[in-house]
């Protein structure tokens, strides 16, 4: 029956017994998901690193018959589905959960690609709020100094963490300048799966620096 639901509503209905466990960081999420999984190669990666939006990851699955209705609402079960993605499941490659280490193990992997000679992009997926991070900025300066041009990050920018409004928290603007002034190539979209395509498919025509895609949540 769940499979006829709008992907939003299936996500509501999903966490609704769960206290609406971070309901409102996967709704955001799921334009930005959609979009990535849609784009992403054979050989590609794609790494969560806002993990606790996994909701919006299960219900993708969900949309593309890699899960029953039945696993879908295990979420945050004993022996169901784990509340941050997991290594394991289906196109994950890095368990995440821990905020701010994505962007650095995915430039691992990308150094790792250029040294073995193999193809594929490397899309982390970044919350706002962990930005806050300061090894997000290190990563930051890391891969525009190898010039990882297979490395693009996807920021969703949503302007709310945890525990209010991000620039009442520590303020990111102006984020986009700040990404150009660690040497990455900045593109700024509404989060909407359409426009995020265009960006993911402009991101990889681009050559020799880091690409970050800004994907502003309009209410």
């Amino acid at each position: 029956m769940s499979e006829a639901l709008d992907p939003r509503i299936k996500l509501q209905s999903m966490l609704q017994p769960v206290n609406n466990f971070h309901l409102e960081s996967s709704e955001t999420c799921l334009e930005i998901l959609s979009a990535v999984l849609e784009e992403k190669g054979e050989k590609d990666v794609v790494i969560l690193s806002k993990g606790h939006s996994a909701p919006a990851f299960y219900v993708m699955l969900h949309e593309m018959g890699l899960l029953s209705d039945e696993e879908l609402y295990s979420f945050a079960d004993i022996d169901g589905l784990p509340s941050h993605v997991i290594r394991g499941l289906p196109f994950i490659e890095v368990s995440s959960g821990s905020l701010g280490q994505g962007l650095s193990v995915g430039n691992g992997i990308a150094m790792a690609k250029r040294i073995d000679g193999e193809d594929g992009y490397v899309y982390v997926i970044l919350g706002d709020g962990e930005l806050d991070e300061g090894q997000v900025w290190e990563a930051a300066m890391t891969a525009s100094h190898h010039r990882l041009d297979r490395v693009i990050a996807i920021v969703d920018r949503n302007y709310f963490q945890l525990t209010g409004d991000t620039e009442e928290i520590l303020s990111k603007e102006p984020l986009a300048d700040k990404w150009r002034a660690f040497g990455w190539e900045v593109m700024e979209v509404p989060n909407r799966k359409e426009e995020l395509k265009k960006a993911l498919e402009t991101a990889k025509k681009l050559e020799g620096r880091p690409k970050v895609i800004i994907a502003r949540w309009e209410v």
